[in-house]
């Protein structure tokens, strides 16, 4: 039987063998949660290594849900938007219009007072 180690992003190691559909993983655990998992190991009658992979098996897809970053940004509405040549179809006519709208919208405001 043949294993292999493979070094990735500094303390991770992973190491198979080829007979075994397993990983060795080396997992570094900060003080708060060495505490939580020996007092786990304590109080259930699994030891540390099975209680991870109990833990993972229950709880990962829903940490994995919980944690994605979705990419698409969120409807504000529940209107559907337009479709695209409606949409050009409304630049277009607004394009037209759009001097029209400018000149009155200059006449209906007046002549500025510097006065005030």
């Amino acid at each position: 039987m043949q294993c292999r180690d493979y070094l990735i992003a500094g303390p991770i190691t992973f190491r198979y063998s080829v007979a075994v559909k397993s990983i060795s993983m080396l997992l570094r655990l900060d003080q708060d949660l060495q505490r939580t998992l020996r007092e786990g190991a304590s109080r259930t009658p699994y030891k540390k290594q099975e209680l991870i992979r109990l833990t993972l098996r229950r709880h990962l897809r829903q940490v994995i849900q919980r944690e994605t970053v979705v990419q698409r940004a969120r409807r504000i509405t529940n209107i559907e938007p337009w479709p695209r040549k409606t949409v050009d179809q409304a630049y277009r006519r607004i394009g037209k219009e759009w001097d029209a709208i400018e000149d009155a919208a200059l006449r209906a405001q007046g002549k500025p007072a510097f006065n005030d």
